[in-house]
């Protein structure tokens, strides 16, 4: 499973900057409420998972209570660290905030302090866009727009007026379905997503992945057996969250599977084997004349396939996407959602499986 590295970065500095080793008082309680939103908001696993709940060194604004979360499992997509918080107003937060200064860290305004914050901790370019109106816990809307060689990534979040404590991610209502509320945070991402299965679907699995990344590879046929026998019950969505830092073709095999996607259907599944098949041999070089040959041998009207690698609107769904993922707490390709659940697919894709014919029993 690959690990995406602004996550690795971010979680590594805040969360444990966040924790005590033995926290003394204990964690405060969060609520009723609340522990049903985290047990819902964390993932499924397959495997035995370790637990612990700290406090936090950090201060919250005083209007909010949080705990840190840590998981330890053989299972690495199930590890991991999260602080869940609720607020007084009827919020609840499950993420990674960053507690913004520490060493390096400069600037006059929140924006610079933001800025300089990602770029001495993850070695990244964001240009913060802040809107100063409060929001129902008293914070400040973020828009957070890296800079890559492919364009801008917009990624949201929350800010504090103090500008000390950056909540990545979202607050829901206490009473939301977490799960509900992260389907429809993706909703605009998965209308433009490839897609196969049911029409109107009891289940939908959403497959976050890379074309260039091994993990995807291999687990590129985990939804074959799901689908043979349930395929008029369950819908596969296959989001496409190229690593952009790190695969140097990943998002061009992501635009071309869109431009593929858009005039045959059908043609888009035979190009993800194919990608698959050939990854080891591809190259950023290489990869765009694979792809051309690719549509013209599958008889794509090559005019319209050239135009849509060069669209502006499919290149900024894909972008978006990438943000909108990271946003919503997808930390590794390939990672599944199903029905709004995270879900650890298990050994070969089995514990997924399960899951997914448990939801078609009940």
């Amino acid at each position: 499973m690959k690990k995406i590295v602004l996550f690795l970065v971010v979680t590594a500095f805040a969360v444990a900057a966040a924790a005590q080793e033995t926290p003394e008082p204990p964690p405060p309680p969060l609520g009723d409420r609340a522990e049903k939103l985290i047990k819902d908001g964390l993932p499924v696993c397959s495997e035995k998972i370790e637990m612990k709940r700290a406090a936090l060194a950090h201060k919250l604004p005083v209007n909010m209570t949080g705990n840190v979360i840590q998981i330890k499992s053989e299972r690495q997509s199930c590890t991991g660290q999260w602080v869940a918080t609720v607020s007084r107003e009827g919020g609840f937060y499950l993420g990674i905030p960053w507690f913004i200064g520490g060493e390096g860290v400069t600037g006059a305004t929140t924006e610079a302090k933001l800025k300089s914050f990602a770029w001495t901790n993850m070695q990244a370019n964001y240009e913060p866009v802040i809107e100063r109106k409060a929001t129902r816990e008293g914070l400040y809307k973020v828009t957070m727009l890296q800079t890559t060689e492919r364009g801008k990534v917009p990624m949201t979040g929350e800010i504090n007026p103090a500008g000390n404590i950056f909540f990545f991610g979202h607050f829901y209502p206490l009473n939301d379905d977490i799960r509900e509320s992260r389907l429809k945070s993706f909703q605009p991402y998965l209308d433009k997503s490839p897609f196969t299965g049911a029409a109107k679907p009891a289940v939908t699995v959403v497959e976050f992945s890379d074309f260039q990344c091994p993990s995807c590879q291999h687990a590129a046929g985990f939804l074959k057996p799901i689908l043979d026998k349930y395929s008029d019950q369950v819908r596969y969505v296959r989001f496409d969250l190229p690593l952009l830092t790190i695969h140097p073709w990943a998002y061009a095999s992501a635009v071309a599977g869109r431009a593929i996607w858009q005039q045959k259907p059908d043609a888009f599944w035979d190009y993800k084997k194919q990608v698959y098949a050939t990854q080891d041999k591809l190259t950023a070089f290489t990869f765009d004349d694979f792809a051309r040959g690719f549509a013209q041998d599958h008889e794509l009207d090559l005019k319209k396939y050239d135009a849509d690698i060069a669209s502006a609107d499919i290149q900024s769904a894909i972008l978006g996407g990438v943000g909108a993922a990271f946003s919503d707490d997808v930390r590794a390709t390939p990672t599944y959602v199903v029905n709004g659940t995270f879900v650890d697919p298990g050994s070969e894709g089995k514990a997924l499986e399960n899951y997914v014919a448990g939801l078609l029993k009940k």
